[in-house]
């Protein structure tokens, strides 16, 4: 298996999104597990047979207000086995292009993972 092709997307939290009312009340903040979960979302539109399996590392090092438009860029580091691949990504302010996070993560080819699960007696 070769590493993919890198991404590049832009992407915005919508202001009424469920979790910004209470994080914080006059003074929203995307919470951070909102950025991973836009991460996940542009991974699975763009190699739906993946899914991320560890995030070994992430790093918030600046605040995104909902609206704000922010680029996300993914690239892939290597392979771990066969079915398994390394990658980081890093995500910026696009007007200002400030840091606000980086990271890494561990994809495994999703028909690997049901594979494993039916093995483990998981479902």
């Amino acid at each position: 298996m070769s590493v993919l092709e890198p991404i590049s997307e832009t992407f915005t939290i919508p202001a009424d999104h469920p979790s910004l009312p209470g994080h914080f009340p006059g003074n929203p903040v995307v919470p951070g597990v909102v950025l991973l979960e836009a991460v996940e979302q542009v991974l699975v539109s763009h190699y739906p047979e993946y899914d991320i399996v560890k995030l070994p590392q992430a790093k918030f090092t600046h605040l995104v207000r909902p609206e704000q438009a922010v680029d996300l860029q993914i690239e892939w580091t290597g392979n771990v086995d066969a079915e398994t691949l390394k990658a980081r990504f890093k995500l910026a302010l696009s007007e200002e292009a400030i840091p606000a996070a980086t990271g890494q993560l561990v994809l495994r080819n999703r028909a690997a993972v049901q594979a494993q699960e039916g093995q483990d007696g998981i479902r």
